[in-house]
């Protein structure tokens, strides 16, 4: 009965993950007026400065942030789910898309190639659930499972954590659709080692 429990909470974990792979994963946001200056600033430098067009360009851009401040700073935002990254990332059309594979896949290095790994996410959420159906008979395929869903989770939400988004000239936070994956494969790898643990106490007590 316990481990029925135990599979059936391990299925709610693995659908979560699945649904999860279509929730936003990541939002940028930009102040346009942060825009602007960052804008101005990459006129004034390098050959621009101290050129007529650099001071040109400056007045410019300050009567139009003007302008917006008047009516109310305006916020652009963009969000990416799971499922649009791989494709996001090969068209190099989504700034926010190629930093959140990176920070997924630890490794900017032919993140292209890399980003379709995604797509195993959902994949092996279906694996962990064939896992736990044959470890009603196995407990090789429990420890298994846990070592997979460990994996992923350990190692993903150590790279969430850890990683440094706030250098970026967007800014980029990291929303539910990420979190829950994690935290439901964390939560696969918990109730695994639980389910290994009853199954040798109950080994035990047979004996």
């Amino acid at each position: 009965m316990k481990k029925i429990v135990l599979l059936a909470l391990i299925i709610i974990c693995a659908i979560a993950i699945i649904h999860a792979f279509f929730l936003p994963w990541a939002k940028a946001s930009a102040s346009v007026t942060k825009v602007a200056k960052t804008l101005a600033d990459s006129a004034t430098g390098g050959i621009l400065e101290n050129t007529p067009f650099a001071g040109k360009f400056v007045r410019a851009f300050n009567k139009t942030t003007e302008k917006i401040m008047n009516l109310g700073d305006v916020e652009i935002k963009t969000a990416v789910s799971g499922y649009d990254i791989p494709t996001l990332v090969n068209k190099k059309s989504s700034h926010i898309a190629i930093s959140i594979a990176s920070v997924v896949l630890k490794d900017a290095k032919d993140l292209d190639k890399k980003s379709m790994l995604v797509y195993l996410l959902p994949l092996l959420a279906l694996v962990c659930i064939g896992l736990a159906v044959i470890g009603l008979k196995s407990n090789i395929a429990v420890i298994a499972m846990a070592i997979l869903s460990g994996t992923i989770g350990i190692g993903g939400l150590h790279n969430l954590m850890t990683v440094d988004l706030s250098n970026l000239a967007v800014k980029i936070s990291i929303e539910q659709g990420l979190w829950q994956t994690m935290y439901g494969y964390l939560l696969i790898c918990v109730l695994s080692i639980i389910w290994v643990v009853l199954d040798i106490l109950e080994g035990r007590k047979k004996t």
